[in-house]
């Protein structure tokens, strides 16, 4: 018979071992496809439009693309002497089960025919902004919506001076609207602002772009810490000098309200100017431009007006080869360029929509030459090597299956409670602290970590470091109290301090939390694999919470520790072989990206400025410490770690061991960030643009850089760090329902009893997650480690206060606690409205004015309970 530690051995072994079947690496590059979904051929009763149109506003609002306005030359090209006419006309699609558009509404509803004004979809529609007519420049801005058959016009402020060729993109309620060429063809450096939900709203100055432009790309986009604005090329105008056609390009942080140089515009490496280009943002953190003029053949042009030789103008514009060929991507975190490939339909001058749920980008119009229209809108979908293998998948079923195992082969061991939920005392120190380290290191530890230190720099540090300082208070002050009482469950102290309904609200704040959390750690892996392999999202997060209810509810607090202990093994070495892999993949290796991270302030620890809503050294130690002390005090998945030892001597010393270890396997975390960052820097091509979210940066490094098989291993140290808190959580909230509300309503209960209750309700809370982890995959979250901190912040950290209340202040008595608990709460929902503070500070906050309050008003109302032997006062009397 083999015993545990033979088992954790021999399920390790059988990971590692498939991992050397296959050295092959896997590069994957994004793929774009360039399809015609409509050609204005069709377009009954308009033949004007047999060339379609450029110039136009075009966006989508409710399930409805609405295209108007434009341009075109109808009867005569500019060499025969045509004249530019415009159009008022407003066309209304929809689209087909096949992906086609179909014309469903077409009349001249503008106010006036126009082109080459601004356009952005905002919710009240397609938001038109300035322009050029027959008679001259517009200042007018207005939406366009439809409904029942109708086309419904708003008209907004004005701008401050009639434009065209200006640019526009909303952030939020906001509406930015960036240079544009005036009537005497001179352009500005002018950067507005429109308010939406102010009804009177006027247009805001903001601070001047860095040059004049007109024909500028401007996308917004995630860069890591905020939706920031991106500004590409662009043209200048002026007097008879050749038009400039501009290559930099710039970025604008709304937090720091300041403009920015980036990289500038690049082809395979070398500085491209490029005007009246189209641009469009895709995934998490990329952005596409694409057709555009380089200003080559229009400065001839200029040169041969100047000169006044009309037979070279026209000989220019009549064997024009067309515009800029190359599909560009730009990184906005890595601040990179590479070529995605190249559309035989190049357009300048078109309209661009982007639909962000089907990673999809139209494009309508343009133009193809000068003085030829495009009759089509086409879209531009993405496709990628998501291929995950069978010895990838086998490597995964063989990580389940081994859990499974693990299970069963515990079951027998659980002759009673004590025996379910505290392993009957059998689990030795180093394992209990392993296991706190591993349910503490979850998915979101593993997968947004290195997302949020690839995204930004190592300010975060602080934040994990803070275990050190807080485990010599946590067994000096807390410990005696877990252990000594011979308590069931941690919440069972505020019953014996204050009174069973406290007792009852923290363990439903506790389990309420579990349940989100739960949810959290299933959906990001499985949003993980979907991503990178196409692995259905709902089919992964319902094998992994079956599997683990499963393990969890059969082998009780021995298998989710020993689980842990195997879990915790897999997610170390799999991090630092695929930190390894990085480093190796950089052209340079390790110097390059030492030099890479350094350049780029990507190591940055210590940021001593009092600005308390980043994550500034004061805000990640004290919140770091109020976080640490209310997850090692108030969390029954932690604090059941404490009851599982032989005594409290062992417990302090898995303790420390979790502290310890954390230290490392912290820093390693953050490098691999950071090694994602120097990878994806010198290599961007094989970044993968489609990702929705920064969170997956990890997971597809791991499918489409690591050997095959040693990447099935990696994505079961996903699963397993997911796992690992899963079945923690799974049998800490079992305890606190088997514990503190059957036990305690239903007096006499006998051992076969408690163990139904405590295996279904594990079972119970086990799919109340998964059902909760179903509906957050429709939600699009930027950080899931944001969202889990701000969870624990608000649900939390009163549960923290009522410790600590209980411990340190006897004169609370349960009603104020309660009391208390309910103002800090209330308190930090005012803070997270109405301030902006960072989320991380939410647990210090909530905690303190917990504190406060009931230390306030245990000054009117003491407690008349007596409470010797339960607070620190009176431990030891």
């Amino acid at each position: 018979m083999i015993n545990k530690f033979q088992l954790c051995l021999v399920l390790l072994f059988l990971h590692c071992s498939s991992a050397i079947f296959s050295q092959e690496n896997k590069k994957t590059a994004t793929q774009f496809h360039q399809t015609t979904i409509f050609d204005t051929q069709s377009l009954e009763k308009l033949p004007q439009l047999h060339e379609g149109l450029a110039g136009t506003y075009f966006g989508k609002h409710a399930s409805y693309f609405i295209l108007a306005g434009g341009s075109h030359f109808p009867t005569e090209k500019p060499w025969q002497g045509g004249k530019k006419q415009f159009s008022k006309t407003v066309f209304v699609f929809q689209v087909e089960s096949d992906g086609n558009l179909t014309s469903i509404y077409q009349a001249e509803d503008l106010p006036e025919a126009i082109a080459e004004g601004a356009y952005v979809t905002i919710s009240d529609g397609l938001l038109c902004l300035g322009g050029q007519t027959s008679e001259g420049l517009s200042s007018k801005v207005f939406s366009i919506s439809y409904n029942n058959g109708k086309i419904i016009l708003k008209h907004y402020a004005d701008l401050p001076i009639p434009v065209k060729s200006a640019v526009a993109e909303v952030v939020g309620n906001s509406v930015y609207l960036l240079g544009g060429q005036t009537a005497d063809n001179g352009s500005l450096n002018q950067f507005l602002r429109l308010d939406l939900q102010k009804t009177d709203a006027t247009w805001e100055t903001l601070p001047a772009y860095p040059q004049k432009v007109s024909g500028a790309a401007m996308v917004a986009q995630q860069n890591g810490t905020e939706i920031a604005l991106f500004a590409f090329g662009g043209r200048n105008q002026n007097g008879r000098n050749l038009t400039e056609f501009y290559h930099q390009a710039y970025t604008f942080k709304p937090s720091l309200n300041e403009w920015f140089p980036i990289k500038d515009i690049q082809k395979n490496k070398e500085v491209l100017p490029l005007a009246v280009a189209n641009a469009s943002k895709i995934g998490a953190s990329s952005i596409l431009l694409f057709g555009g003029d380089t200003g080559v053949i229009f400065n001839q042009v200029e040169q041969a007006i100047y000169d006044e030789n009309i037979e070279l103008r026209n000989q220019l514009w009549q064997t024009h080869k067309g515009f800029e060929t190359d599909v560009l991507v730009y990184n906005t975190i890595t601040d990179e360029w590479f070529n995605l490939g190249s559309t035989d339909k190049a357009v300048a001058v078109a309209s661009v929509f982007y639909d962000a749920q089907k990673q999809e980008v139209y494009v309508a119009g343009g133009e193809q030459k000068p003085g030829i229209r495009s009759p089509y809108i086409t879209k531009l979908s993405f496709s990628k090597d998501s291929e995950f293998g069978w010895l990838n998948y086998a490597v995964l079923a063989l990580y389940l299956i081994g859990m499974l195992m693990l299970g069963f082969f515990f079951m027998k061991n659980n002759k009673n409670t004590d025996d379910y939920f505290k392993g009957g005392g059998r689990i030795p120190w180093w394992a209990a602290g392993i296991s706190i380290f591993a349910t503490m290191l979850s998915a979101i530890t593993f997968i947004s970590i290195p997302a949020k230190t690839y995204a930004t720099d190592w300010r975060m540090l602080m934040f994990n470091m803070t275990i050190i300082l807080a485990v010599p208070f946590i067994i000096r002050f807390f410990l005696p109290f877990f252990l000594r009482f011979k308590l069931d469950t941690a919440y069972e102290y505020l019953e014996k301090r204050f009174n069973r309904p406290v007792r009852w609200v923290a363990s439903a704040l506790f389990s309420f939390f579990m349940i989100s959390r739960i949810a959290i750690v299933l959906f990001l892996p499985s949003l993980a694999l979907n991503a990178v392999t196409g692995f259905n999202i709902y089919y992964a997060i319902l094998i992994m919470s079956i599997v683990t209810i499963i393990y969890s509810t059969s082998g009780g607090m021995e298998a989710v520790v020993w689980g842990d202990v195997i879990q915790g093994f897999i997610l170390v070495g799999g991090a630092i072989v695929a930190f390894i892999v990085m480093v190796v993949g950089i052209d340079g290796g390790f110097g390059e990206f030492w030099n890479t991270t350094v350049t780029f302030n990507k190591l940055d620890t210590f940021d001593f400025r009092f600005d308390f809503s980043q994550p500034v050294f004061w805000v990640v130690v004290f919140g770091g410490l109020a976080n640490t002390l209310i997850s090692y005090t108030s969390d029954q998945s932690v604090v059941q770690r404490y009851m599982s030892t032989v005594n409290e001597k062992a417990t302090a010393k898995s303790i420390w061991l979790n502290g310890i270890v954390s230290v490392p396997v912290s820093i390693l975390f953050f490098l691999l960030g950071t090694g994602l960052f120097a990878f994806y820097k010198s290599n961007p091509e094989q970044m993968s643009i489609t990702d929705p979210n920064i969170d997956s940066i990890f997971p597809q490094f791991i499918v489409s850089q690591m050997p095959v098989g040693m990447s099935g291993l990696l994505i079961a140290s996903i699963f397993a760090a997911a796992m690992s808190t899963l079945s923690s959580n799974i049998n800490s909230v079992s305890a606190v329902i088997t514990s503190d509300f059957y036990k305690t309503i239903f007096k006499n209960t006998s051992f076969k009893g408690q163990m139904n209750v405590a295996r279904w309700s594990g079972v119970v809370i086990g799919l109340l997650g998964t059902a909760m982890a179903i509906v957050l995959a429709t939600w699009n979250i930027a950080s899931l480690w944001d969202q889990f901190n701000t969870f624990l912040g608000l649900l939390t950290s009163g549960l923290g206060a009522l410790f600590i209340l209980g411990i340190f202040f006897p004169r609370v008595n349960g009603t104020v606690a309660l009391i208390g608990l309910i103002s800090g709460v209330l308190i930090l929902y005012g803070v997270k409205s109405y301030t902006s503070l960072s989320f991380l500070l939410y647990g210090l906050i909530g905690m303190v004015s917990s504190i406060i309050v009931a230390f306030i008003i245990s000054m009117l109302i003491p407690n008349k309970k007596e409470v010797n032997g339960i607070t620190w006062k009176y431990r030891n009397k």
